[in-house]
């Protein structure tokens, strides 16, 4: 073969490993986002699991409370509209952590502080409680956390959380949001969480 005929062949070569490490590179770069989004949903599933404990403990340190003074229910928007707009939102009517209060005061109290807490530690987030069942025999607290997840689109518009339904079960059941909160419309790019308690 003459050396006209091998003329380009190095670049050629060359021309060939820039591909390939450009393939490379484009695949690390890929990775590394998908890490990112996994470590920001872990972080709000951790901080989740933290705040409902949370609750579960006050709860059960204040045994003696009627279980309705633990209810809690409002719509996603009208509790951020609270939120966002008044300073003074979760200020306590009585502070039961250097005053000595009632059972229904410290349930109140304890409801407070931990829908604040839970609003510094995740974004957007709001926090509901409904209870079932009798005291004693089959009390149950269902504990719904929602929270505002830039990473919940699809393409560059929010998606709607499914409402919770009675047929739903499992990891359905307890990724639904439920009804009390709002419409799908008004929760677009809103994740719900949702935790039976027994205490």
């Amino acid at each position: 073969m003459s050396m006209n005929r091998q003329r380009g062949a190095g670049l050629i070569e060359a021309l060939v490993a820039i591909l390939i490490l450009s393939i490379g590179l484009l695949g690390m770069v890929g990775m590394q986002t998908a890490a990112l989004k996994y470590e920001q949903t872990g972080w709000a599933r951790s901080a989740l699991a933290s705040n409902i404990s949370s609750l579960a403990e006050r709860i059960r340190a204040n045994a003696n409370a009627q279980p309705g003074a633990y209810a809690f229910s409002r719509t996603y928007q009208a509790e951020r509209a609270d939120i966002d707009s008044d300073g003074t939102y979760f200020t306590p009517a009585k502070d039961c952590a250097s005053t000595a209060c009632s059972e229904a005061e410290l349930a109140a109290y304890d409801l407070l502080i931990w829908r604040r807490d839970l609003n510094q530690q995740m974004p957007g987030s709001v926090g509901m409680v409904a209870v079932s069942g009798t005291k004693g025999i089959d009390l149950r607290f269902q504990i719904t956390v929602a929270w505002f997840d830039k990473e919940n689109l699809n393409g560059v518009n929010l998606l709607s959380p499914e409402i919770c339904t009675a047929a739903m079960t499992g990891i359905q059941a307890r990724n639904c949001c439920p009804g009390a909160l709002g419409t799908a419309q008004n929760l677009a790019g809103v994740r719900c969480a949702n935790l039976e308690m027994i205490p």
